[in-house]
């Protein structure tokens, strides 16, 4: 088996190489992020394994992967821990010696921006700026962080799954790109995956019904990559998954069920607008090995806060798809601009909000 690198700057581009390279066809091995971006790791083609003997799994293995990722979580708390104890501290000495820098930082952190995020931004800033200068200059540096994909990006994946953690829209979010795919191609055109129980009643399987959709069900990675071979003909297919579950690491059933996909398929991960910081970051890190494309925000009418989302989305380097319009199931477009601008008027809010309890208080 011939396995090939490939580095891009965020999974996009290592994407395109990959199917610049090997075709849609290839097989994705690995995804791992790096100080330079995104590394994938891919093949063509795989090794005959019919004459392959069996390997005997032994019973502690699942439990051995089970006691890793609590390890893991751990050891990720700790390090979020010192990262905001070194922050603080950084925080301060900044202030002494750059003003200005330092203010911008807690300006970012009041829109929710996490210190790591907000340091770094403010560490590029000039020291003859003022603070104006300044402001302005590390919001057009972190709008440059959140690039968006086009209508025409998002249409040039011919399949497209949605994943994410329990109750974040991502079957909305999959009604939504199956209307968007309605919008290009014939219903006798466009095939739906749903991966999980086949008995679930689902609001997916239910449009589809009413739509005279052929749907296929898929409960592991053999049956999935069955159905995507039952649907070549179609011109998209649009695939929903059961939630991500961070606590299994490596034996999470749908990070198992995706593993090993074809260069073809594009990952939307869901981000609901409403999560904090630290469970966003572990969700995107956890579902890092897929083949992401790009970020599908939910819940933005609901939340109090947008700089959670937006410190995720711009710390790794994740593609905005767009977001879920309230009380429809339609994608709309979002820009790294708007949600900068949605994010400081809910700052200013909360600290409206915040003064006014201060004057009962008093």
């Amino acid at each position: 088996m011939n396995v090939l690198r490939f580095t891009g700057k965020d999974n996009r581009t290592a994407l395109d190489q990959v199917r610049q390279h090997l075709g849609p066809e290839a097989l994705i091995l690995s995804s791992t992020r790096t100080t330079n971006g995104v590394e994938i790791c891919a093949t063509g083609s795989l090794p005959d394994l019919s004459q392959a003997k069996p390997v005997t799994s032994t019973g502690n293995s699942a439990t051995n992967e089970v006691q890793l990722a609590q390890l893991k979580r751990e050891l990720a708390g700790l390090r979020e821990t010192l990262q905001q104890a070194l922050g603080e501290r950084k925080w301060q000495d900044t202030a002494a010696q750059r003003p200005v820098a330092a203010t911008v930082a807690q300006r970012l952190v009041t829109l929710g921006i996490g210190r790591r995020l907000a340091g770094e931004l403010s560490d590029h800033l000039a020291p003859s700026l003022g603070l104006d200068a300044a402001w302005n200059q590390a919001l057009q540096a972190l709008t440059n962080r959140m690039a968006a994909l086009s209508d025409a990006e998002i249409a040039g994946f011919r399949v497209k799954v949605t994943v994410g953690a329990s109750g974040v829209g991502k079957t909305r979010s999959a009604i939504a790109l199956l209307s968007e795919a309605l919008r290009r191609h014939r219903p006798e055109e466009v095939a739906v995956i749903i991966c999980g129980d086949p008995l679930r009643d689902s609001a997916l399987g239910r449009v589809c019904q009413s739509l005279n959709l052929r749907v296929f069900n898929a409960t592991d990675r053999r049956s999935l990559a069955e159905a995507l071979g039952q649907c070549r003909w179609a011109r998209e297919v649009i695939i929903d998954t059961p939630g991500l579950n961070i606590t299994r690491g490596s034996q999470d059933p749908v990070a198992a069920l995706l593993t090993g996909l074809r260069a073809g398929v594009a990952a939307f991960l869901v981000l609901p607008a409403t999560g904090q910081s630290d469970h966003l970051r572990a969700i995107a890190e956890h579902a890092s090995s897929l083949p992401l494309a790009g970020v599908i925000i939910s819940k933005v009418d609901e939340s109090v806060s947008l700089g959670g989302v937006i410190d995720v989305v711009a710390s790794l380097d994740l593609p905005l798809a767009g977001r879920m319009a309230p009380e429809q199931d339609r994608l709309v477009p979002v820009s790294g601009k708007e949600l900068l601008t949605n994010a400081k008027r809910l700052a200013k809010r909360a600290m409206q909000r915040r003064a006014s309890q201060l004057k009962v208080a008093v």
